[in-house]
């Protein structure tokens, strides 16, 4: 006994799907209809759903945060660190004009250092070894509902990352411009 192919009705789509619909549009001329895609709210959709179920079941460390400015030349140094020792940065480069920065060897970041509590007398030994105080810098916790995403990469990552933001940041108010003489000597 031979099956023949499936009945043409089991090929049609379910009315459920995502299928583009009519609908009367203002841009569109007379007599003409448009396709306007019915696109489900972020959450709603089944693909939505598994992905946070599957965001929710994944690890999420308990982290500490110390933030300070630090010299560029410094940085590179602690940076050599990771891996060796568990911890992550996030680093936003300060711009000439800021008074902890300058230009060349001066030139400075504000660095956040993440680390879980087990690991923190090897992530400040780490910096001390390259003449950086991170001790001097406060502890705080990491809030693990933050709607910062270079927080939640760091929770939600094994690893020891550096996350750089690509641009330039100005420091505090803008330096007098007789600072700015006295920096650029002019």
């Amino acid at each position: 006994e031979t099956l023949g192919p499936e009945p043409r009705a089991a090929l049609r789509p379910p009315e459920t799907s995502a299928r583009p619909r009519e609908a009367a549009r203002s841009d569109v001329a007379p007599g003409r209809r448009a396709l306007v895609a019915q696109v489900e709210a972020w959450g709603e959709h089944a693909d939505d759903v598994e992905y946070m179920r599957q965001l929710k079941a994944m690890p999420k460390r308990i982290m500490k945060r110390r933030e300070l400015v630090i010299k560029n030349s410094d940085l590179e140094k602690a940076v050599k660190k990771q891996g060796k020792v568990s911890f992550s940065i996030a680093c936003w480069g300060l711009s000439e004009y800021s008074k902890s920065s300058g230009l060349g060897e001066d030139a400075a970041s504000i660095i956040q250092v993440f680390y879980e509590s087990k690991d923190e007398r090897k992530v400040l030994n780490a910096f001390s070894s390259v003449g950086v105080d991170l001790e001097a810098a406060e502890a705080v916790p990491v809030d693990t509902e933050s709607s910062m995403q270079h927080e939640q990469e760091i929770m939600y990552s094994k690893e020891s990352l550096f996350i750089q933001d690509n641009l330039i940041y100005e420091e505090g108010p803008p330096m007098s411009t007789e600072e700015l003489k006295k920096r650029f000597k002019m």
